[in-house]
This record gives C-alpha cells, sequence and structure tokens, in this order.
C-alpha cells in the first residue's frame, strides 16, 4: 500500500471517529433541550428507527441492561414519550411503543441538520450517494460489532 493511501485511510478514519463524536454532540444537545438524558434519547432513536419493542429488544438496541431499561422505560412512561400495552397475541409480553406527539417534539431540533445534509449531498452523483450509503451501512454493522465485542470482554 502507498503512503499517500496509507494518509488518507488515516485521515478518512480520523474524519468518521469525529464525525461520530460530533454527532454524539448533537444527541446529547437534542436530549438537553428535551429534558431527556442520552441513553433515554437513544431509546426513542431506536423506538422511532425500529418500531415498538419489548423490554428485551430494546436492551438489545441499546446495549443497556434490563434493569436500566426498565427504569428508563418507567421515566419515559412517566414523561409522556412511551406507552406500555400488552400484546394481543400474548398478555404476558409488554410492547413498548413510542406516543407520536411527544416523538413530534424532536424533529424540529434536526431540521437544520437535514437541511444542511441536503445542501452537503446535492453535489454528489447519485452513484457517490450509494457508495456513501454502503460506507456508512458498513460502518453501522462494525460500530455494533464492536460494541458487543467491548461487551463480553468487560
Amino acid at each position: 500500500m502507498s503512503r499517500a493511501r496509507q494518509e488518507l485511510l488515516l485521515e478518512l478514519q480520523a474524519t468518521l471517529t469525529q464525525a461520530v463524536a460530533d454527532a454524539i454532540l448533537v444527541q446529547q444537545a437534542a436530549a438537553d433541550r428535551l429534558g431527556l438524558g442520552l441513553a433515554d434519547f437513544k431509546c426513542l432513536t431506536a423506538l422511532t428507527e425500529e418500531g415498538s419493542a419489548t423490554a428485551g429488544e430494546i436492551a438489545q438496541r441499546t446495549g443497556l441492561t434490563s434493569g436500566a431499561v426498565t427504569r428508563m422505560i418507567d421515566r419515559l412512561e412517566r414523561a409522556g414519550w412511551v406507552r406500555r400495552r400488552h400484546d394481543t397475541v400474548d398478555r404476558r409480553r409488554v410492547i413498548v411503543e413510542p406516543v407520536p406527539a411527544r416523538l413530534a417534539e424532536i424533529e424540529p431540533l434536526f431540521a437544520g441538520m437535514a437541511a444542511g445534509w441536503s445542501t452537503a449531498l446535492a453535489d454528489y452523483d447519485d452513484a457517490q450517494l450509494r457508495m456513501l450509503i454502503d460506507l456508512f451501512g458498513r460502518m453501522r454493522a462494525l460500530a455494533r460489532q464492536q460494541a458487543a465485542a467491548i461487551r463480553v470482554d468487560a
């Protein structure tokens, strides 16, 4: 591998690392604005992206323990962000679902980011956008794998 390619890959890795850190700052700012902790906000994000879930599924999505998830659901339910309902097939199973009216409070906080992304991405053609989607899909999968590995090693 050439030195120029090594330097380019290092620069890309550094940029991706900083982009993740910056994204966390944006999420923390949104959580603060809504009076939520970052973990609570991430739970709402997971429910928005992947739909209603059991406490166990939320624990898997967020990496939290079942006890921490139960306390988080209690907080979010008291604040009106989520509601619990019994599964229609298995009444012992409890499903946590987001409250749409409350979730509507989140979207305006990201309007500036969405507009900025649209502007930033306007210069890329369809093939480049597909490549970026592939890259970020791979990065997300890798991040989830690494988070799981770190938890196992702990």
